[in-house]
């Protein structure tokens, strides 16, 4: 599917399926320098609006390796043969959506947000005294 790297920041389209249905989803990954921790997953709904998740790379990295995460995003990387997947289960125990990757094109993703910001690099991107004036700001402003 479409990527785009730019200096700071790098998006992937890529179809998903989801709970095993036949129509592909529209999805959008996103990674940028400003937010070095995280990684951006767009779902695109039939009405034309996005639905945005977030959820740590370290957390997408592990879960390409092996089962991942115990909160709202859960990962679980396995082949059925014909497909090396990566599953991604969005939501909570009272409702949530299962959706399928091409394992390959979300490793080329991850790989390419390394070359926006190498692994162990992402604290180096953050201005910690502007997150703080932000923070400040917003509380007595």
């Amino acid at each position: 599917m479409d990527e785009q790297i730019e200096i700071d920041r790098v998006t992937q389209d890529m179809f998903a399926v989801l709970n095993g249905q036949e129509t592909p989803l529209l999805t959008r990954w996103s990674y940028r320098a400003d937010d070095p921790f995280a990684v951006s997953l767009s779902i695109s709904r039939p009405s034309g609006r996005w639905i945005d998740w977030l959820m740590s790379r370290e957390l997408l990295v592990a879960g390409l390796n092996g089962p991942a995460g115990i909160g709202d995003v859960r990962l679980m990387p396995f082949e059925d043969g014909e497909f090396d997947v990566l599953e991604v289960r969005i939501g909570d125990d009272e409702g949530f959506a299962a959706l399928e990757f091409d394992r390959d094109l979300v490793e080329r993703f991850v790989d390419s947000t390394y070359e926006i910001v190498a692994a162990g690099d992402e604290s180096d991107m953050i201005d910690v005294e502007a997150e703080i004036g932000k923070l400040t700001d917003t509380c007595f402003g």
